[in-house]
């Protein structure tokens, strides 16, 4: 099952930013923490690392647009060392 991992919290007063590259396709595998795209915003460029880590099944944004907090940026699967949720047992 896929999960949308969104812009986090980019520090005081800050609400949006510019994607000023995007540095994972779909397929990737991420570890967890691994930087996803770097957002420019009126104090700095920011790298974006992605907490859970992951397959990138989709990028939702590309290089020059405006994204804002809370916004959806990857679509993630499991990866293989994190193995999808067990099937229920049989009756």
């Amino acid at each position: 099952m896929a999960t949308e991992f969104t812009l986090p919290d980019l520090g005081e007063n800050i609400t949006s930013g510019d994607v000023v590259s995007v540095l994972v396709k779909a397929g990737d595998v991420v570890e967890p923490g691994q930087s996803v795209l770097e957002v420019e915003t009126d104090k700095a460029v920011i790298e974006v690392p992605c907490p859970p880590g992951g397959v990138i099944q989709e990028v939702l944004v590309k290089k020059g647009e405006t994204v804002n907090v809370g916004q959806a940026l990857l679509s993630l699967g499991a990866s293989a060392s994190q193995p999808a949720a067990a099937p229920p047992a049989a009756a």
